[in-house]
């Protein structure tokens, strides 16, 4: 029978909870996983007090981060913002749009930062076009805005 210890979760870990949360895994997942990429620490009896003032910590980052995006939605939320790139003749773009350019040019344009792991973008575009941009921010805030893209 495999071993169970009890870890708290300092980052949101889809599989297994939010953060704050005191949760059961197995031993070996725990020691050389969760503990060593830091999403977790070992419970111990000593550790229930500080754990008690690491969930107040989390929940004030949380906050802020949640009072960030709210900034970032009012400035971005329905805009539409229009990118000229060079262009082939049958209006391919030389240089396809990642997530990551595509969070460079909001920093340029708009003077935001937003970590291109909140950028909901299947695969990068390629073409010209209207394209309708998700951004799934921290703090469960939800926007989108229009990039269009012109030769």
């Amino acid at each position: 029978m495999s071993k169970t210890v009890e870890v708290m979760l300092v980052k949101d870990y889809y599989h297994l909870g939010k953060a704050g949360q005191i949760v059961k895994v197995k031993a070996g997942y725990a020691r050389n996983y969760l503990v060593p990429q830091k999403i977790a620490l070992p419970v111990t009896e000593g550790m229930k007090k500080s754990i008690e003032e690491q969930q107040k910590i989390i929940q004030r980052k949380t906050e802020r981060q949640k009072q960030q995006s709210l900034k970032i939605k009012e400035k971005i939320e329905n805009q539409r913002l229009k990118l000229e790139v060079p262009v082939g003749r049958d209006g391919r773009l030389y240089q396809a749009l990642t997530k990551e350019r595509i969070s460079q040019i909001l920093e340029e344009k708009f003077g935001i930062k937003v970590d291109k792991h909140s950028i909901e973008l299947d695969k990068p575009i390629k073409s010209t076009g209207i394209y309708n941009i998700s951004l799934n921010l921290p703090g469960g805030i939800k926007t989108s805005f229009e990039l269009e893209i012109e030769g």
